[in-house]
This record gives structure tokens, sequence and C-alpha cells, in this order.
């Protein structure tokens, strides 16, 4: 069952292409650009918005992007959202859960038809693929809704309450990458939070999940809660604040896991500098 479309930009307004242009382009951008795909927690919206720059900067490939929310991002008390394996088994049960996905889709042309293909390496890492089989890929998708939107849109607005509390709910609207979001590196950070998840998943975590020694549980199943978790992540290090579960905190982790999280740390801002000075040059 595919999600329910809601008409926004129109797609079919784009140039199609071959598929050899666009597995091309998929290759281009999953070799060269550096960007973390395996990082499945978070920081979708960075490696979209970074994508769409590559392909309209570097690539000249005109795109949309697709837009993809689940339930709980669309009604208040609606907890139903979408999820994928988590290969790296950071999270709860293996699973990673979304409540919103987007990423680059174009149109190609194939057998006398034209086609719309999405290209999300965090999805399928070989090549771009239809919309129909991206769907697929993403369990719980067909309670979602899904929308096209120019490739400028870089992030989406959320409602207000009652209290004038900022909800996690879509409140129909987009933002661009634009200032002020645009000078505090808000897509450079996301993209550097995934890095210094993987960093410390290959340095501390697979290690201690390979070793499997009794004595390391409790260290291992602390760190998971840390960096599987894309929230806690980004308030750690975007934004050097505490998330909001008791061993996110930065009392707690610097308490716990000091040379671990310095570690993260000089990752964090090493990747920064990298990402910042990548974007400078599409900009």
């Amino acid at each position: 069952m595919w999600p329910e479309f809601v008409p926004a930009d129109d797609i079919n307004l784009l140039k199609s292409y071959s598929f050899e242009t666009i597995k091309n382009a998929f290759d281009s951008i999953t070799i060269d650009s550096k960007i973390d795909f395996k990082y499945r927690q978070g920081g979708c919206q960075q490696r979209a918005q970074l994508m769409s720059m590559i392909l309209e900067k570097k690539l000249n490939i005109q795109h949309s992007k697709i837009w993809l929310f689940a339930p709980a991002t669309l009604q208040t008390g609606d907890i139903r959202a979408m999820f994928m394996e988590d290969e790296n088994k950071l999270s709860p049960f293996d699973i990673v859960s979304w409540n919103y996905h987007v990423a680059p889709a174009v149109r190609i042309e194939e057998n006398g038809e034209t086609n719309i293909y999405v290209i999300d390496p965090s999805v399928n890492s070989t090549q771009p693929v239809t919309m129909g089989a991206w769907f697929n890929s993403i369990g719980n998708s067909g309670v979602c809704k899904y929308s096209f939107h120019s490739p400028q849109k870089y992030f989406f607005n959320c409602l207000y309450n009652k209290n004038s509390e900022l909800t996690t709910i879509f409140d129909g609207s987009f933002f661009e990458y634009a200032n002020p979001d645009k000078d505090n590196l808000i897509m450079e950070k996301g993209l550097a939070v995934n890095d210094t998840a993987m960093a410390v998943y290959h340095k501390y975590i697979r290690p201690l999940a390979l070793a499997a020694d009794e004595k390391d549980a409790l260290k291992l199943s602390g760190l998971k809660a840390i960096f599987g978790n894309a929230f806690a992540l980004d308030m750690l290090f975007s934004q050097n604040s505490s998330g909001f579960e008791y061993n996110t905190t930065h009392r707690y982790v610097i308490t716990y896991y000091s040379d671990i999280i310095l570690d993260a740390k000089a990752i964090f801002n090493q990747q920064l500098v990298f990402w910042t000075k990548y974007v400078n040059a599409l900009l």
C-alpha cells in the first residue's frame, strides 16, 4: 500500500534523465561527497539538502525533494511512525523509527515511460530506486503522507500548542536553508553529528559488542543509549546542551564516559570544519 499523496510542487515539470545519468550522479554522491549514510537514526534533512546542492551546483540535475510524513508528525496523539532496520544495532530492538523522511527525487525515462526515482543511499546504498520501491523499503510507509517540494525547502515548521509551546506537529509550511540557520551551520552540524556517531560506533561500540564481555555490558548499553539517540547527540554536540533522558545529560555523559565524549567532541569539531569548507564551495 502506498502512502497518501498530497499535491504540492509538480515534479512532472522537471526535466527527465536516463537511468545511467542518475546512477552516475548517485555514485558521485555516495563515493565522492563523504556523506555518511549508515547512521539512519537522524540527519535525513541535512543529507537531502547537501545532496540537493550537489545535484544542482555540481551535476546540473533538476530534481525535487520527496517528503514522507508519518501520522506522529501530522496528528497530535498519534504515535505511529515509520521504521527501518538498524544495521548498527544501536537502537532498541535494532529498529530505527522516523516521524518523517526526505530525499531527492528525479524523473527517469525508461522503456518509453517516465518514472520517479529516489536518490537515498540511507535506504538503498547501491542505486537510485523507484518511488514505489522506496516506499516498500520503509516500514509503515503505507499509513504516511507524501508530497514533492522545491529543493530549496530545507525543513518544515511546527505548530504551537495553546500554551505557546512548540510541538513536533507539521504546520504545513517549510523554510529554506538561509540565514540565520545557514550562518549557524545547522546543516553542517547535523552532518558532523552523524560522522561522530559512526566514528564512535566503529572505535568503541562495535568492539565492545563483538567482545561480548559481560563486564562491559553496562558500558555498551550506556554508549548505545547516547550514540543511538540522534536527538540527544544533536543536543550534546550541536547545541552544547543536555538530552532529556537522565543518561544523556551533559553531566552524566562527562561523568561516566569522559574520555570517549572528549574524543567524540574532537571528532565533531574536526568534521564541522570539514563540512563547513565543503558547503562553502557549493554556496
